[in-house]
């Protein structure tokens, strides 16, 4: 549940300057007025641009076609995981959903525009989590947004399934963690017997009991009202680095100025 409202907030509390890639000016882009759609179950969502493979991946379909080679940010996702994956991107605020075949120990270039927002996830082959909410592991970006700069984060706030990581490229924080870091959970948080989905996935407590405390929704639709559950603390305690429920944003955000991504599977 990221927004340029709560990006300028948390900046401005954690004293943030982020460093400026190599290749590109470090204010060379207005922020975003929309949504960036990070850590939130709540945030809207649909279909990316093509992309270029870089490895065994296979395409299987071809989303709406907004990037072929002319995107300005290049991500790159990496299978490090023993099963082939389906890689599913989806592109905040309108559009088709794209997926793509990325076999073990293989890599596929997506390449998106420079002010590209939306999230990445992966299935094992043959499971069925591609639909939107589904409980799985989520990378989300904003790129260009508060003040020209990139936010990401990964996101158990739907649920999770895969171990991840993301890495921005060529960029160091300074010794901030949040500051240009590589959020990751190499591995993931144990699942109690209630929220435990098929195929080896983890919902969220929202996710499964669907109660507007769980889902910061209602009455609780703010971070004053919406406090972590003990599912969100358990699914923070097994991961720190990520989202565990939508207002989780000053633990999980990562801001960076970078051309290049890698989002890996089983890091």
């Amino acid at each position: 549940m990221l927004n340029i409202i709560k990006i300028t907030a948390i900046l401005a509390f954690a004293g943030v300057s982020l460093a400026a890639p190599a290749s590109s000016s470090s204010d060379s882009a207005s922020p975003s007025s929309s949504g960036a759609g990070s850590g939130s179950s709540t945030s809207s969502s649909s279909g990316p641009s093509a992309s270029s493979s870089s490895g065994g991946g296979n395409s299987t379909s071809s989303g709406d076609g907004g990037g072929g080679g002319g995107g300005d940010v290049k991500v790159t996702v990496k299978n490090s995981c023993s099963n082939n994956l389906k890689i599913y991107k989806l592109t905040n605020g309108g559009g088709d959903q794209e997926s793509q075949d990325v076999s073990a120990g293989s890599s596929h270039d997506f390449q998106v525009s420079s002010d590209w927002s939306g999230r990445f996830w992966g299935c094992k082959e043959g499971g069925d989590c591609g639909s939107y909410g589904s409980a799985v592991s989520l990378a989300e970006f904003l790129f260009k947004g508060y003040e020209g700069s990139d936010f990401y984060d990964i996101s158990f706030v739907d649920g999770f399934n895969l171990p991840m990581s993301i890495e921005p490229e060529g960029q160091s924080g300074g010794g901030d963690g949040y500051n240009c870091g590589s959020p990751t959970c190499s591995s993931l948080p144990s699942c109690p017997d209630e929220l435990k989905g098929k195929d080896g996935a983890c919902k969220s407590a929202c996710a499964a009991f669907g109660t507007e405390e769980y889902c910061c929704t209602g009455e609780y639709n703010s971070p004053d009202k919406c406090k972590a559950s003990e599912y969100a603390d358990q699914f923070k305690s097994g991961c720190s680095d990520a989202y565990s429920y939508a207002y989780d944003d000053a633990k999980s955000t990562f801001g960076c100025k970078s051309d290049k991504y890698t989002v890996t599977f089983c890091p």
